[in-house]
């Protein structure tokens, strides 16, 4: 763990703040998943084995995708220290894959269909995040570069040190995991064909999630200026928007909104990593570059949303 990590003597252990957050959000995800499966006894069977499968999947992912991926990892890559987790290092979107991959195995182990159970659990892992990243602020992730604007300095959202203010970026990842929970339970209450949820909450986390692995600057899993995690956020909400495009052409409807959906991708991602550029090299401000870089990622979630809109009506005039 980072040296200034808060931690504490208990039982002849030392506890961090950071893992007892993280297990606030491994149990609230549990109690999520069991109460949105509540009706359906096969249904809480597989959340109940997902739950258990996450833990050894979720970590295990998460600590292999950091050792193989962090670049400060390398010089000490051995069998010894890959294996020594107290020493810390995991990756967010390993345990996020993890938890997936859970799902898949245990809805198919219980008879469930697999976009069911995908879409409880992405509402579980939403809820996982929100403690999750507010445990951060008891280490030294999740914070920006340092801030050049007063106004945002003196506010909550900055991290004060001897030397400069920083953003919390972990702040506002929590917050926005519990705006898109609260989207996404909004979403599951009108009973969507399965597998609809999983893919609006894939597209919002990838596109927030990019936006916010931008925001971060705290040499986690980092080359240079770009991100491992932030090119995974990419590479997710860009799956999200090939997949419902593919649907609507092979459905020959809306073909111009899922063309339109396929061009957005690489320039998304070209203008995406323009505006990096414009970040780490330029001398614009700070504000007028994630100005552009909401524009940029507001164009995919609107594509995204309206194809998922499509799908949706096109589910209910074949119902």
């Amino acid at each position: 763990m980072h040296e200034d990590a808060l931690s504490f003597p208990f039982l002849g252990s030392q506890v961090y703040a950071y893992g007892l957050l993280v297990m606030l959000g491994v149990l609230l995800a549990m109690a999520l998943a069991l109460f949105l499966t509540r009706k359906n006894s096969r249904e809480q069977q597989a959340a109940a084995l997902t739950a258990l499968l996450a833990l050894p999947l979720g970590l295990i992912l998460a600590r292999l995708m950091y050792v193989f991926l962090d670049p400060t990892f390398r010089p000490l890559m051995n069998i010894g220290n890959i294996l020594n987790i107290t020493t810390g290092g995991f990756a967010m979107f390993g345990a996020l894959m993890g938890a997936a991959l859970a799902a898949c195995i245990a809805a198919r182990l219980t008879r469930v269909p697999a976009a069911r159970m995908l879409d409880v659990t992405v509402a579980a892992l939403l809820a996982f995040l929100i403690p999750a990243r507010l445990g951060e602020g008891y280490t030294a992730l999740g914070v920006s570069r340092p801030l050049t604007t007063p106004w945002l300095a003196d506010s909550f959202l900055a991290r004060q040190d001897d030397y400069d203010a920083y953003l919390r970026t972990y702040l506002l990842e929590a917050m926005i995991a519990l705006i898109l929970l609260v989207i996404l339970l909004r979403f599951l209450r009108r009973k969507p064909r399965h597998g609809r949820a999983f893919a609006l909450a894939c597209l919002l986390f990838g596109i927030t999630q990019t936006l916010m692995e931008s925001l971060r600057y705290d040499g986690h899993m980092r080359f240079s200026f770009i991100g491992v995690q932030q090119v995974l956020a990419v590479t997710l909400f860009c799956l999200v928007l090939i997949v419902l495009a593919i649907r609507l052409l092979k459905a020959n409807k809306a073909r111009l909104l899922a063309v339109l959906s396929l061009i957005a991708v690489p320039l998304s991602v070209a203008g995406g990593v323009g505006v990096e550029f414009l970040i780490d090299r330029s001398e614009m401000g700070k504000l007028i570059s994630y100005a552009l870089y909401l524009l940029v990622l507001a164009i995919p979630a609107a594509l995204g949303i309206l194809m998922l809109k499509q799908e949706e009506r096109l589910g209910q005039s074949t119902d």
